[in-house]
């Protein structure tokens, strides 16, 4: 079998740097066979792939460094490295057979993360509340631009924020805030998270900003070459924090840093949440991490990411959430602790819960898309989830978090909290059905207490096909 010395055509590749590379592989193949197989070097099976007359296949795996696809083509032995590490690389290879031709694209999937065997081993089964530098560094300069400053999403009434105003008043005139100025609240809405969520990858070492090794992306539309805001404007991030020697106020509050982060441990009780999920749903995570900032006001987001334990023959799963801090409630004289826990806990629980509500929607996609596309269920408030089955999710994972509270707390306490749960979701988001759909699924769950959530989502659709 003789080895075949690749003659790339290259198609298109993303940014001067080549990060994302799609290519034709200038070669025909032939089989005899409608069957060829492949093979992946960080996997010991044998794959065997059907050739499809007149259709492109795309089998593929995620990239990892080092990795090469090997394919036996006929008497042709075809070898892919997916040497562009961490961004997508996808080879179209045309393969005749007696039936007909087939276009193969063998694809290596970008990957998000990369998580060391020493990472996995250290960080599985534990839960983090952290506040990173970088991380501080984004939040500050966002809310200290133009268009942070017009923002109603962020927390400018605390004693932290003025601190912030006066020490860097003296570099606004810096040119990365000529970069963040955005018209549309669409806009604005995206390039934030780009800007603030990106910034997680990456940490000083000494006074450089550098990406740390275990995040490559977080958030953005470009999940194959990683393109985001914060990368773009990391010359400027670095230049902005030289100039206003962010590292020494950084310094200068980490005891309120410490103290903060103190609270949010306290008000946040994520192995009872992590716990109660994985009974109620067949999905298990291995490791949480709370990233918050005392500016972030009433945008969350998470993400989760993967890693091969090769120890215990399985994969790793870690879930990132991105939240406000305490004050929030903390601000709030007329709470009681436990209301504050309460309504505090609702802000990370359906982050959390998104990792587990979304796999099962996805196993009714055709239903929730015949119902959830009526406009019954969501106003002109509601922009940014405008689809039926991201609406869907929106309700279901904050009807989850209601069935939480009644089933860890007090009833005078989880009421409270489920009104505002409520007020919440139909005045300021748009989910117009919301009471009805959260009472619904209460009730379903009372009425069956031997089933778990996850069970109940047939019920749950069909009642909402009913309300149409």
């Amino acid at each position: 079998m003789k080895i075949i010395k690749l003659i790339i055509v290259l198609i298109s590749v993303n940014f001067a740097s080549g990060q994302y590379v799609k290519e034709n592989i200038s070669k025909v193949y032939y089989s005899d066979s409608e069957t060829i197989k492949y093979q992946y070097s960080n996997y010991p099976d044998l794959f065997e792939l059907h050739l499809s007359k007149n259709d492109t296949i795309s089998p593929g795996t995620n990239t990892s460094k080092g990795i090469i696809m090997t394919a036996f083509i006929g008497k042709d032995t075809l070898s892919i490295k997916g040497d562009n590490y961490p961004f997508a690389r996808k080879s179209y290879v045309t393969v005749k057979t007696p039936d007909g031709t087939a276009v193969v694209a063998f694809r290596f999937n970008a990957s998000s993360s990369n998580f060391s065997q020493e990472y996995i081993d250290e960080n599985h089964g534990k839960i983090f509340f952290d506040l990173p530098e970088v991380y501080e560094l984004a939040n500050i300069i966002w809310v200290l631009s133009p268009s942070g400053k017009n923002a109603t999403n962020l927390q400018k009434d605390t004693k932290y924020y003025k601190e912030v105003q006066r020490f860097f008043e003296p570099y606004l005139n810096h040119p990365i805030f000529k970069k963040l100025i955005f018209e549309s609240e669409n806009d604005y809405t995206q390039k934030y998270f780009e800007f603030r969520e990106n910034s997680f990858m990456y940490e000083f070492s000494g006074d450089t900003i550098v990406k740390g090794e275990n995040y490559n992306y977080v958030f953005g539309a470009d999940w194959q070459g990683f393109s985001n805001l914060f990368t773009e404007l990391l010359p400027l991030v670095q230049d902005f924090s030289d100039k206003s020697n962010f590292r020494t106020f950084y310094k200068k509050h980490k005891k309120y840093y410490a103290d903060d982060l103190k609270r949010v441990s306290e008000l946040l009780p994520l192995k009872n949440m992590q716990h109660w999920l994985e009974k109620e749903f067949p999905i298990k995570h291995n490791a949480y991490k709370v990233i918050f900032s005392p500016l972030i006001g009433g945008s969350h987001s998470t993400q989760k990411y993967f890693g091969r334990d090769n120890n215990n023959n399985s994969w790793y799963s870690e879930s990132v959430m991105f939240v406000c801090d305490a004050n929030r409630y903390d601000s709030n004289k007329n709470l009681t602790e436990t209301q504050k826990e309460g309504l505090y806990s609702g802000i990370v629980f359906t982050e959390i819960d998104h990792n587990y509500v979304n796999p099962i929607s996805d196993k009714y996609k055709k239903d929730i898309a015949n119902v959830f596309k009526s406009n019954i269920w969501s106003d002109e408030k509601n922009g940014f989830y405008n689809n039926p089955q991201s609406i869907f999710n929106e309700y279901m994972t904050h009807s989850v978090f209601c069935i939480w509270i009644i089933e860890n707390y007090d009833r005078e306490t989880a009421e409270y909290v489920i009104k505002e749960r409520v007020k919440m979701n139909v005045e300021k988001r748009g989910f117009i059905k919301f009471k009805e759909f959260n009472d619904e699924m209460i009730k379903l769950k009372k009425d069956n207490p031997e089933r778990t959530v996850a069970e109940l989502y047939p019920q749950i659709i069909e009642w909402a096909k009913q309300q149409n």
